[in-house]
């Protein structure tokens, strides 16, 4: 991947009739990134793919693709290879025949149609493929056909629309690291839409977080992850506890019968805020150092494979808290629903969001 801008978006906007689905949108991409749109349906994701396209033109905006404005410009003098949800594969034609598809409208002699095919279906794991329709792949082998046909141009630019949301989980997983890996070992400049947070982290170089519309975070994984700029993203990827708090005068945060030690000293007296911890965050130990303690009740207990989440009811407040440990940790303390923990809730993994709900 280089530091090579390749793809540029400026003030892109959309509307249909009244409703706008994208507000100035402003984004650059560079040249053999792998990018995540993600975000919940109907957050614009989708409808920003579509304009990279020129499925859809924008309303006002313009986008541009290796130097060149691409804002108007036809579907087929575009440089980009798709790849939809639903694998689109012509069913009376065979495999060769579909990824060779795009290479006859672009008069490539047969013979070399023929090697082309035959290297990319060795690139997707389907080698010996190329008489068979898609009725006879499964699931899987259509979708890695439908990525063959994407790439058999050598376009400049990947463009996968929930590529993997029709497969079950274990394929899914499996054709993640599968497209991961291939996209690094062919450099191509990819972006991929998807609403599911665990592709995106998994996936991605960049997560571009969407909402009504508008960018909300655009960072590594890890960023978005651990430093959370809204609300929204905090709660949108991995999970997250919310608690409604008030800065006293000498800014404790003062949250029902808490007061927790806050990690910023900007906030002003009387603010409203919201503090939010990840649930792997909550510590069982008390550390009187480190302050933020409190007593918990835990109400249930949840086996998630090689961690157990529990709820932990807190002195004064209707909704439990998550608090996720290892199975080790689980042990140790010999947790068990209905018993009373000390938990400490560490200032530096809180995150403060200015204004209540």
């Amino acid at each position: 991947m280089s530091n090579k801008t390749y793809l540029t978006l400026e003030n892109v906007q959309q509307f249909f009739g009244s409703y706008q689905a994208l507000k100035d949108i402003s984004l650059s991409i560079a040249e053999g990134e792998f990018v995540c749109f993600l975000g919940p349906s109907g957050c614009g994701k989708t409808s920003l793919l579509r304009i990279i396209a020129g499925l859809d033109l924008p309303t006002g905006g313009m986008v541009s693709q290796a130097g060149k404005d691409i804002t108007y410009l036809p579907v087929k003098h575009r440089d980009f290879g798709i790849v939809f949800q639903s694998y689109a594969l012509f069913p009376n034609l065979t495999v060769a025949d579909n990824i060779a598809y795009g290479l006859v409208s672009q008069r490539i002699p047969a013979n070399q149609r023929r090697a082309r095919v035959k290297e990319l279906l060795a690139t997707v794991g389907l080698s010996g493929s190329e008489e068979k329709f898609p009725m006879q792949l499964s699931g899987g082998q259509q979708q890695r056909v439908a990525l063959a046909r994407a790439l058999a141009t050598s376009p400049g630019l990947l463009l996968l629309d929930e590529p993997l949301s029709a497969l079950d989980a274990r394929v899914r997983a499996h054709l993640r690291q599968e497209i991961k890996q291939l996209q690094e070992k062919l450099g191509v400049t990819t972006i991929m839409v998807t609403h599911d947070q665990e592709e995106a982290l998994t996936m991605a170089d960049k997560i571009v977080v969407m909402n009504h519309g508008v960018i909300e975070q655009v960072g590594s994984p890890q960023e978005i992850y651990a430093n959370p700029k809204s609300p929204f993203v905090a709660e949108f990827v991995g999970e997250m506890n919310f608690l409604e708090a008030q800065v006293t005068q000498s800014g404790l945060l003062n949250s029902g019968s808490l007061h927790l030690r806050s990690p910023k000293n900007t906030l002003a007296y009387e603010q409203a805020v919201r503090v939010a911890i990840r649930p792997e965050d909550i510590r069982f130990t008390a550390d009187t150092n480190i302050g933020n303690i409190v007593n918990a009740r835990v109400v249930h207990l949840e086996f998630l494979g090689s961690r157990v989440r529990s709820l932990l009811q807190l002195d004064d407040r209707e909704t439990p808290i998550m608090a996720d440990i290892s199975m080790n940790e689980m042990a140790r303390l010999e947790l068990s629903q209905g018993q009373k923990v000390v938990c400490q809730l560490p200032q530096d993994r809180l995150h403060i969001f200015a204004g209540a709900v």
